[in-house]
């Protein structure tokens, strides 16, 4: 029996990998209120507070713990995209590996990161899960007409943004794209959620909205030392099919 389960165990395929496609947009000070000196420099991979400042994409998740970053391309001159990004996280027991493609978007091309991502969640996209991670760009503008895409598969999204569930929620419906975090207020996007994301993913799997929702208020309880009641109020409760319940 014992050289039956050893076989049994070694015969046992890979889990299959989560792949997270995250679109940061650099925080711009001509928009948003981002903080002194680099912080606000809308094309500062360096300082910018959402990409390399202490809690910026790449600052925090290169440094967290369990995740490696696997290769870093910086885009050609004039590119919307600054920097390319591929971070792996490692599967302990029981949980799926996880690999995140992270793009820094310029923060005054912060209209193209958004019809990128808004075709990435229609069905552009392979990833598993789409993520936006900054400022809430349809606070201030009309949402970009985003074209049908023919037998393209609309994608699971998560809207790390403030309000995100009045103001991309109504933009992502008719996009078919399924909602599984959204948020009611305004917060701040910074890295560690995506670090609870991704560790939330490689257990539950990226469309379990509960777990996904409960590690996200962990971790934005934890760091912006707040209770966990009044970081649950910052996050969406998402059904199963995308839809926000009510409060």
């Amino acid at each position: 029996m014992l050289t039956l389960l050893m076989l049994s165990l070694v015969a046992a395929p890979p889990a299959t990998e989560v792949a997270i496609e995250v679109f940061v947009p650099l925080c711009d000070s001509a928009l948003i209120a981002c903080g002194r000196g680099g912080a606000g420099d809308p094309r500062s991979l360096e300082a910018n507070l959402y990409w390399g400042a202490a809690y910026g994409a790449e600052r925090f998740l290169s440094r967290a713990t369990g995740f490696t970053v696997r290769s870093r391309e910086d885009g050609p001159s004039g590119s919307a995209v600054l920097r390319e990004l591929v971070i792996e996280r490692a599967a302990a027991r029981g949980e799926r590996p996880v690999r995140l493609l992270l793009r820094a978007y310029a923060g005054d091309r912060i209209d193209t990161a958004l019809e990128d991502f808004l075709r990435a969640a229609a069905g552009a996209s392979q990833a598993d899960l789409v993520v936006w991670a900054g400022h809430d760009r349809l606070m201030d503008r009309s949402p970009p007409e985003i074209p049908p895409l023919p037998g393209a598969t609309p994608r699971p999204v998560a809207v790390l943004a403030c309000m995100s569930e009045q103001y991309f929620g109504p933009v992502l419906q008719p996009l078919g794209a399924r909602p599984v975090v959204l948020t009611r207020t305004m917060m701040a996007p910074e890295a560690y959620l995506l670090e609870a994301l991704a560790s939330a993913a490689a257990r539950h799997g990226p469309s379990d909205t509960a777990a996904l929702r409960t590690a996200l208020v962990e971790a934005y309880a934890r760091y912006q030392r707040i209770t966990r009641r009044s970081a649950s109020s910052v996050f969406s409760k998402v059904d199963a099919a995308g839809g926000a319940q009510p409060r």
